[in-house]
């Protein structure tokens, strides 16, 4: 008797599975988004095309509406096809995908339409067949609104710099038609604390990129000019280095020299950032025993492309990855009071951002971590300018920068205010269990 209802339970159990199983072929499908389809929208697709070809080797068409309608599609976001149209409405972090009249529909509040996105991937297209056949299970046959949440464990971390960069620079390019920060709709939101030691002992006005870089790659509070080492000159492990110890794949990219005191400071160990060549021989000798991965420096305008390819390069077959990607120029506009010149390279950094971030969704146990060293020029506030707000100063400052988070490991930054060694020890804990940086910053 026993021996039969275990024959039975193993012939339910495989009904069951089959009946929520189907076999697609994903060459006769295409990604259908808006003619008019945003960036974001436009990320996630490209994201999803490119996930499907990583796990199935089948590439697959992007088309916009404005093409004739096919049997079978995935339609992501608002389009003009009639499976599109949903009766529900979504409120932030929420998403929609399920499979209607041989379309598959996946929807999202904003950036979270690339939760959808993932879910579909990761989820319920099953990689595991050798035949032309992609087998699709679970998927829901309605319109069933999930929630995004972040795994608990992080493998993987995405940080983006923004030089210079503080609150009120966002609100400057969102007043110049910027239509917003996309990572204003990270669910994790706080600011950083970017005194340096200097500061803290009385020796600086204020703190510079290469000490704050540091406290952000190292975990250590140090002095003005410094790179990667403490206040006594001593070398400082830097997250980067502690991923590849630990076999991820790394990269950074900036549109500063690569040289440049923030790029510096996750590849570099230096007690100045002035010595370019000194800088430059480490970043030679990095590459030539090829320690890292990828790298690129002055990147300009190709700074999303840069990201795309180096994110995809750095996470193939699954690999566990760290990426510093920084805007550069946003401090350097600041230091010559130009406000329009600001807001574009902030507009700059935001397509990045944005791209990044559908990585990131369709890769949940990656962390994205977007931030600034520093802010400069003191933005106020000003009625009647073009851009609303002006520069009252041409220095650095002490002033809090904002912190925006999503993806694995990162709720602990979530209306929080810390200071800026404790980023580097979130990222550390992808890569490692042990401390990480100084315990606390001793007054």
């Amino acid at each position: 008797m026993k021996r039969l209802l275990l024959f039975l339970s193993v012939i339910i159990l495989c009904l069951a599975f089959f009946s929520c199983t189907k076999s697609i072929d994903l060459q006769d499908y295409v990604i259908v988004i808006s003619e008019n389809a945003n960036t974001t929208t436009k990320y996630a697709s490209e994201n999803l095309a490119s996930l499907i070809e990583e796990k199935t080797g089948k590439k697959i068409e992007i088309i916009t509406d404005a093409n004739a309608e096919r049997e079978k599609e995935i339609l992501i976001g608002e389009t003009t096809r009639a499976d599109s149209k949903t009766s529900v409405t979504l409120s932030r972090g929420q998403y929609l995908v399920f499979e209607r009249n041989d379309k598959i529909v996946i929807k999202g509040d904003g950036i979270y339409v690339g939760a959808g996105c993932s879910d579909f991937a990761n989820k319920y297209l099953l990689t595991d067949t050798s035949s032309s056949q992609i087998k699709l299970k679970d998927i829901p046959s309605s319109e069933q609104i999930f929630d995004y949440k972040a795994q608990d464990e992080c493998k993987s971390v995405i940080f983006m710099i923004g030089d210079g960069m503080g609150e009120n620079h966002i609100k400057m390019a969102e007043f110049c038609q910027m239509p917003i920060f996309i990572a204003r709709q990270f669910p994790s939101i706080g600011t950083s604390i970017t005194r340096s030691l200097s500061v803290i002992e009385g020796l600086a006005s204020s703190t510079d990129s290469a000490v704050s870089a540091t406290a952000m790659s190292t975990g250590y509070k140090t002095l003005n000019d410094y790179i990667g080492v403490d206040k006594n000159g001593e070398v400082l492990k830097n997250v980067r280095e502690l991923a590849r110890e630990n076999g991820a794949k790394t990269a950074v990219i900036t549109t500063d020299l690569i040289t440049g005191a923030t790029p510096s400071a996750y590849l570099c160990h230096n007690i100045s950032r002035e010595d370019t060549e000194g800088l430059q021989a480490e970043i030679d000798r990095i590459i030539k025993e090829k320690e890292i991965d990828y790298i690129a420096g002055e990147v300009d305008n190709a700074l999303t492309d840069k990201t795309k390819e180096a994110l995809w390069q750095i996470s193939s077959d699954g690999s566990q990855f760290f990426i510093m990607i920084e805007e550069a120029q946003i401090d350097k506009a600041s230091h010559s009071k130009e406000e329009e010149l600001a807001v574009e390279y902030v507009k700059r950094f935001n397509d990045a951002i944005t791209y990044a971030t559908q990585f990131a969704l369709c890769h949940p146990d990656t962390a994205l971590i977007v931030t600034a060293d520093h802010e400069t020029g003191n933005l106020g506030k000003i009625n009647g300018a073009p851009c609303g707000y002006y520069f009252r100063s041409y220095a650095h400052t002490n002033l809090d920068t904002p912190i925006f988070a999503i993806g694995a490991g990162t709720q602990s930054l979530k209306e929080s205010r810390v200071e800026n060694i404790e980023l580097a020890k979130i990222c550390a804990k992808a890569y490692s269990g042990a401390p990480f940086g100084q315990e606390r910053v001793e007054e």
